[in-house]
């Protein structure tokens, strides 16, 4: 009897060492971030631009520069997915929660993405584009606060917070062209550089 009760603690040290590991496992996918946040925010300025006249574009033939970036972020998920698979850290819970909420947020903005075009042509009008910046940072700051919760990181809740203090800020300026603007700074401030600071803090030999 008293091996069996030995050997049920040792199996429960062994689970919360786990537990441990998993928790302190560093989040991957930054460089996916940091190039969404890159790649998206470049469109956004180039949308600025054309609304404002600052280039030889029309905002209609600007928007084309959604699909190319919407191109480049599909080239690098599956770069990345290739190359992060085997990683060390990968099959960790932390990981494992996380990359689970970016892949549902990435497909609830892609499916409100469609919904918004279906709108627009059914009315014959853009504006209800403006709802796609805000929601579209929403979602971000969900993702981040399941980070910082299974991560315990200050720094991602404040990126957490920052995400949804934006999503308010692109109510402000819905249907101007300083939507767009904002929007691409967001998007650097939010993904790209948290993106690049979650790469710093991958090192090889984490498992």
């Amino acid at each position: 009897m008293t091996d069996q009760i030995q050997s049920l603690r040792d199996d429960l040290d062994y689970m919360k060492a786990l537990a441990r590991e998993g928790r302190q496992a560093p989040i991957l996918g930054g460089a996916l971030l940091a190039v969404a946040g890159v790649d998206f925010a470049a469109a956004s300025f180039v949308q600025y631009a054309a609304i404002k006249g600052l280039i030889g574009v029309t905002p209609g033939m600007a928007s084309l520069s959604w699909l190319a970036a919407m191109a480049v972020f599909v080239v690098a998920l599956i770069i990345t997915k290739r190359r992060s698979a085997g990683r060390p850290g990968a099959a960790a819970v932390t990981n494992r929660a996380v990359q689970a909420v970016w892949m549902g947020s990435g497909w609830a903005i892609f499916a409100v993405f469609l919904a918004i075009f279906a709108m627009s042509y059914r009315m014959g009008s853009a504006e209800p584009t403006i709802f796609i910046a805000p929601f579209i940072l929403a979602v971000y700051g969900i993702s981040w606060t399941v980070a910082a919760v299974m991560s315990r990181k200050a720094w991602i809740w404040a990126v957490a917070l920052g995400c949804y203090a934006g999503t308010v800020l692109m109510g402000v300026l819905a249907g101007s062209a300083e939507q767009m603007l904002a929007y691409g700074v967001a998007l650097l401030l939010l993904a790209a550089a948290p993106g690049l600071v979650l790469m710093r803090g991958e090192p090889s030999d984490v498992v």
